[in-house]
């Protein structure tokens, strides 16, 4: 953790002595406040948006899977009902 002066307190609890500092907002938070994320420190407003930001990118992903499933679907019925067709005329 970084060294901050012994006079420098915590953010969002004054009564606490900080022990980091959030990359994003750069606020002086303390051990209660102070989540690693990535390999960072971030406080729990911060770090709300991060996970924000992966829930929306894991939304996309979701829906472009599903789009691409949605034409695999329609290009095998599409497929299987000219086979069909072909079938059919060759019985009748």
């Amino acid at each position: 953790m970084p060294n901050l002066a012994a006079s420098t307190r915590c953010f969002f609890h004054p009564d606490r002595p900080a022990v980091a500092i959030c990359v994003s907002c750069q606020r002086t938070i303390c051990a209660s406040c102070s989540t690693l994320w990535e390999g960072i420190h971030c406080c729990i407003d911060c770090l709300a948006a991060r996970r924000e930001a992966v829930v929306r990118r894991g939304a996309r992903w979701r829906t472009l899977g599903m789009v691409l499933a949605s034409l695999a679907l329609l290009a095998a019925v599409t497929f299987l009902r000219a086979r069909i067709g072909v079938f059919l005329a060759e019985v009748f």
